[in-house]
C-alpha cells in the first residue's frame, strides 16, 4: 500500500514537471496550431506569461526590484506580426533609472514537418529615449512567419523599491496561462488591488530568506571614524504571493471607451508602511485628502502656486478698471491662453524651470500653465484653486496614490458655481475642458490642506444642430444649403480640426465625410470667438442621393445624415459607454417636392427614451404642399451609460436606424 501511494505520488510529480513550460523548449503541436482553439478570429496568443519578482539588496545601494519576464507568443497571421516586437517601458527620472538584461530569445517555426529555431539576434534589441522620463526597450523577434512560436525573457532591475509595477494579466488577444510569483520582504508592507471582470487565483504564504550583507562597524573602543566593514547575514521572513489566471479572452478596445486599461484584468500592489529593524514604522496609506495635500505641500506645486512677483505688474495693467470678477476672469484666462504655449507634458509638479522661466519663455508644461492661471485668479483676488485630474489615458485611480493625478486645472467659484478653466488650449473656454481631462471625477485641494470631489463632467449638452434645404433633380442628384451650429465641446472639437490645415484639407475631409458631397461656397464663423457658438455654412450637390422606380422616388429623408450602422456590435459589454459629455443632434430638412409629384407616403413618427431619463430620440416628418419637413432629435442627457444598460442601449440605435432608413415616397401626381 504505501508502495503504491509511492508510486502514485511520483506519478503525480512527473506529470507536473512535464506541464511546466521551460524557456526554449516549445512542443511541435505548439508550432504547428493554425488557429487558436476557443478564439479562432485572434491573430496571436500568449501562450504563457510568467513573471516573478523579488528584492535584492547591495551594500551601499540598498534594495532593488527584479522583475523576470518570459513570453511565450503564438502568431497565427500577418495580422498578429505587431507581437513579434515586445515593447518594454522603463523609467528614467532624477538619477532612477530602471534597467533591462538578459534578454534572450527564440523564434520557433515549422519547416518540412520539423521544429527549427532562429536565435534572437543583438541588433534585435533596440534601446531609445520615448520622453525625460521614460525610456523604453524594443525586442524585435527574427524570422517571424505565420505559425511562429515565440520564446522571450528578459529582467528589469530597478532602484524604486517602493513601486511594483502593475502585473498585467489580459490583453487583446487571448492569454492561456499567466502566473506571477511576487516575493516581499517583511520590511514592506503593500496594499492588494484587482480589477477586470474575469477570475483570477490569489494565494498568499510566508517563507525564511537570509542575505548576505556588508555594514561599516566602529572598532571595539568605538572611536570616531575608525570604522571596518564586515559581512554578515540578515534572516527575515518574505510575504510570497502567487498569482494564476488561464483562459482569458482577448479585452477588445469597444467604440466610446474612455480608457480600456481601465476594465483589463490586472493586479496592482501600493506600499502602505514599512517596517525596518531599529527603524521607526513608517505609514504610507493614504486617503484621497492625504493624497491631494501632500501634493500641494510639494516645492513644485504649492511653492510654485504661491509665486506671484513675475507676473504681477501685467495682471495689475490687464485687470485695471475692470470691476466684476467674471471680467477680471476672462481677462486672466485670454491673456494666459495667448501668452503660454503647451509643451505636450502633462503632470501634478512643475518641471525644474518652474513658473517663472515657463511664463518668461512663453511655454510650459500643463501644471507650470494651469498653476500659473490659478495664482493669478487668486492675485485678482478671485476664490481659485487648483483641481487635480486623472486623464483618460491614465485611468481611473482605483485606490489613493499620489500617481493617481497626473494633470491639473482651475477651479474657480463664481457665486454658488465652480466653473473650471485649462489654459493650455487656445480653443478652452470655462467649463469646456479638452477631452484628455474628462475623466469622470477630479480633486480640487486648498491651502490649508482641505479638499473635496469635483465632478469634470460638462454640466450642459454640447449641441450639433443642422438645417439643410433640398432641392430634388430628375437624375437623382440633390443640392441645396446647409448650415451647422456647434456649441461648447463640439464647438471646441470643431475649432481644434479646423485649425489642424488648410481649408481646403478641411474640406476634403468634410466632403468625404458626407459621402462624397461637394461643397461650395463655404463660410464659417466665430472660428476664432470661442464665446459664441460656431457656424458653417455652404452650398452643396450629391449625386444619386435617391432611387427613381417605376415612376415613383424613394429617398430617405436625412439622406447623408442618415445613421446606417449600429456601434455597439457585441452581444455583451462588461464596461460602461463612455461619450466623454452630454450631446444633442438637432436635424431640420426641408426638401422640395418637385413639379409633376405628390407625397404618397411618409415614415410615421416616434419617440423612443432610455430608461433613467439618460437619452431620447424624436423623429417626425410632416407634408404640407410641395414641402416635406423633418425633425429629428437624439439626445444623450448623461455621458456614461452603465453597462447593465448596454442592452437597452442597442436597442435604441436598433430603433434609430431602422426609422431613418425608412423612405419617402413620391409618385406622379
Amino acid at each position: 500500500m504505501r508502495l503504491g501511494l509511492f508510486l502514485l505520488f511520483l506519478f503525480v510529480q512527473q506529470v507536473a514537471s512535464s506541464n511546466q513550460i521551460k524557456f526554449g523548449k516549445v512542443s511541435k503541436e505548439e508550432v504547428a496550431s493554425v488557429q487558436h482553439e476557443n478564439f479562432p478570429e485572434a491573430n496571436a496568443a500568449i501562450l504563457y506569461k510568467n513573471e516573478w519578482v523579488r528584492y535584492e539588496y547591495q551594500y551601499q545601494i540598498g534594495w532593488s526590484v527584479i522583475r523576470e519576464v518570459h513570453y511565450r507568443i503564438k502568431i497565427y497571421n500577418k495580422e498578429g506580426f505587431d507581437w513579434a516586437t515586445l515593447q518594454v517601458p522603463l523609467y528614467a527620472a532624477s538619477g532612477n533609472k530602471e534597467e533591462i538584461s538578459g534578454v534572450k530569445g527564440f523564434t520557433f517555426n515549422m519547416e518540412n514537418g520539423k521544429v527549427v529555431s532562429q536565435k534572437l539576434r543583438n541588433d534585435g534589441v533596440f534601446e531609445e529615449e520615448v520622453n525625460k522620463y521614460r525610456n523604453k526597450a524594443s525586442i524585435t523577434m527574427p524570422e517571424v512567419k505565420e505559425g511562429s512560436v515565440l520564446d522571450i525573457e528578459y529582467k528589469i532591475i530597478s532602484p524604486l523599491y517602493w513601486h511594483i509595477d502593475e502585473f498585467k494579466l489580459q490583453y487583446d488577444i487571448p492569454v492561456d496561462q499567466a502566473q506571477v510569483r511576487l516575493e516581499i520582504p517583511e520590511y514592506f508592507i503593500f496594499k492588494q488591488y484587482s480589477k477586470g471582470f474575469h477570475n483570477i487565483d490569489f494565494s498568499q504564504t510566508r517563507e525564511n530568506r537570509s542575505i548576505n550583507v556588508s555594514y561599516r562597524s566602529s572598532d571595539e573602543m568605538g572611536r570616531l571614524g575608525s570604522t571596518s566593514r564586515k559581512n554578515g547575514t540578515l534572516e527575515f521572513f518574505e510575504n510570497i504571493y502567487n498569482i494564476e489566471a488561464s483562459n482569458l479572452p482577448p479585452l477588445l478596445d469597444e467604440k466610446y471607451t474612455s480608457n480600456i486599461d481601465n476594465f483589463r484584468v490586472a493586479v496592482n500592489f501600493e506600499l502602505a508602511s514599512t517596517r525596518f529593524p531599529n527603524q521607526p514604522f513608517k505609514n504610507y496609506s493614504l486617503t484621497w485628502e492625504d493624497v491631494a495635500k501632500s501634493i500641494y505641500e510639494y516645492d513644485d506645486f504649492g511653492g510654485e502656486l504661491n509665486k506671484q512677483n513675475y507676473f504681477d505688474d501685467d495682471i495689475d495693467q490687464l485687470i485695471s478698471g475692470l470691476t466684476s470678477n467674471e471680467e477680471k476672469a476672462m481677462a486672466i484666462f485670454h491673456y494666459v491662453k495667448s501668452k503660454m504655449n503647451w509643451d505636450g507634458y502633462t503632470g501634478v509638479g512643475c518641471s525644474d524651470q518652474g513658473v517663472r522661466r515657463a511664463y518668461k519663455e512663453g511655454t510650459g508644461n500643463v501644471a507650470e500653465i494651469n498653476l500659473m492661471l490659478t495664482s493669478m485668479f487668486k492675485y485678482a483676488g478671485l476664490n481659485a484653486n487648483p483641481i487635480l485630474v486623472s486623464t483618460r489615458s491614465h485611468g481611473i485611480p482605483l485606490f489613493p496614490t499620489s500617481d493617481g493625478f497626473n494633470y491639473v486645472v482651475a477651479g474657480l467659484q463664481i457665486q454658488n458655481d465652480l466653473v473650471l478653466f485649462d489654459a493650455t488650449e487656445k480653443n478652452a473656454f470655462p467649463d469646456v475642458l479638452p477631452m484628455r481631462a474628462l475623466n469622470w471625477f477630479g480633486r480640487l485641494i486648498r491651502e490649508d490642506g482641505s479638499s473635496s470631489q469635483v465632478n469634470l463632467m460638462p454640466k450642459t449638452k454640447s449641441l450639433d444642430a443642422i438645417m439643410m434645404s433640398v432641392e430634388l433633380n430628375e437624375d437623382g442628384s440633390i443640392n441645396g444649403r446647409y448650415r451647422q451650429q456647434y456649441t461648447a465641446n463640439n464647438a471646441f472639437v470643431f475649432r481644434n480640426n479646423y485649425d489642424k490645415g488648410s481649408e481646403d484639407s478641411f474640406l476634403d475631409a468634410l466632403e468625404k465625410r458626407h459621402g462624397d458631397l461637394e461643397i461650395s461656397e463655404y463660410e464659417v464663423i466665430n472660428a476664432e470667438d470661442p464665446a459664441k457658438p460656431v457656424v458653417q455654412s455652404f452650398n452643396y450637390s450629391k449625386e444619386a442621393a435617391f432611387e427613381e422606380v417605376a415612376g415613383k422616388l424613394y429617398l430617405s429623408p436625412l439622406f447623408h445624415l442618415t445613421t446606417r450602422e449600429n456601434p455597439f456590435k457585441t452581444e455583451k459589454r462588461a464596461f460602461p459607454v463612455d461619450y466623454g459629455y452630454p450631446w444633442e443632434d438637432k436635424y431640420i430638412i426641408n426638401i422640395n417636392v418637385p413639379e409633376g409629384y405628390v407625397v404618397e407616403s411618409i415614415p410615421e413618427p416616434i419617440a423612443v427614451a432610455l430608461p433613467d431619463n439618460m437619452g431620447q430620440f424624436k423623429y417626425n416628418i410632416s407634408a404640407n404642399n410641395n414641402v416635406i419637413s423633418a425633425r429629428i432629435e437624439t439626445a444623450f442627457n448623461n455621458p456614461v451609460i452603465p453597462a447593465h444598460y448596454y442592452g437597452d442601449l442597442k436597442e435604441f440605435y436598433r430603433h434609430i436606424i431602422e426609422k431613418e432608413s425608412q423612405k419617402i415616397v413620391l409618385t406622379k401626381s
